[in-house]
């Protein structure tokens, strides 16, 4: 009942509380808001067509409420467990089982992240994989002890790109804002790789990391064609070189100078 009462869905218009309702409440739903949804059964079952559902799609992941596999057709209700309870051991029974049949990974590390913040109690399959997402990051922060940067950075072998969302901007809900950035990146065919890398060098230039930054950081990338840190890091590196050598270089040749006291006396022999 307290759906129609919701601050986000009094906002809505009619066609997009409609499809809200009908993403809780379809055939395909299950226990634990993770569940396959061919386009072609939204269009069967709402009555719209194929270029609508991709629109009210990609809307509700833009708002952050859902999220949205093209490859393994799978949807994710992100706020799915914030209402529907898993303190009953015969409801968690039933989402562990669920849970065994998800294909992607990313949706698992987000869910065992929710069970965490809503306290309760971790499916088997989540707990396994948060231990190796925290080992890993044990790893890396061995072999960045050095480091002066609060921002801890990680390879993107590691995390998907929702993953290192929330270890670079914190949260497990992805900003409306970013959302729509990354969407846009993944429409003109970068990578998620590409996007990891882009949201680690944004967190890794500011202790305050935001949308601004990180589309600054896009548009050098890509005007320059880099496609990760360790691009990003050569460049800067060729720049500061260039630089100084171009210092150098005035500093040896200025007005009043003869050859002798030149740095380049060489050059004028």
């Amino acid at each position: 009942m307290s759906f129609w009462q919701d601050p986000f869905v009094i906002g809505l218009t009619p066609e997009e509380k409609y499809f809200y309702l009908y993403l809780m409440s379809n055939s395909k739903t299950t226990q634990c808001g993770i569940y396959e949804l061919p386009t072609r059964v939204v269009e069967f079952e709402t009555g719209y067509n194929r270029e609508t559902v991709d629109k009210l799609l990609d809307r509700f992941v833009q708002y952050g409420k859902i999220l949205y596999n093209d490859k393994t057709q799978e949807v994710m209700l992100v706020n799915w467990l914030k209402y529907n309870s898993m303190k009953s051991p015969k409801v968690r029974s039933c989402v562990e089982k669920e849970l065994q049949s998800v294909k992607n990974t990313e949706y698992l590390y987000r869910f065992g992240s929710l069970c965490k913040e809503y306290g309760y109690p971790i499916p088997t399959l989540s707990i396994d994989l948060g231990e190796e997402e925290e080992k890993e990051e044990e790893k890396e922060e061995e072999k960045e002890e050095e480091e002066t940067v609060p921002f801890s950075a990680t390879t993107t072998d590691d995390f998907s790109v929702m993953g290192t969302y929330t270890k670079v901007f914190g949260g497990t809900s992805m900003n409306g804002l970013i959302s729509d950035f990354v969407m846009t990146l993944k429409k003109k065919g970068y990578t998620d790789s590409f996007i990891s890398e882009l949201m680690l060098e944004t967190g890794e230039s500011s202790n305050n990391p935001n949308l601004k930054l990180m589309q600054a950081i896009a548009d050098r990338w890509i005007k320059e064609g880099i496609y990760s840190r360790q691009q990003s890091k050569e460049q800067k590196e060729r720049r500061v070189n260039n630089a100084e050598s171009q210092r150098r270089f005035e500093k040896g040749n200025q007005p009043g100078r003869n050859s002798a006291e030149s740095e380049y006396a060489f050059l004028d022999k």
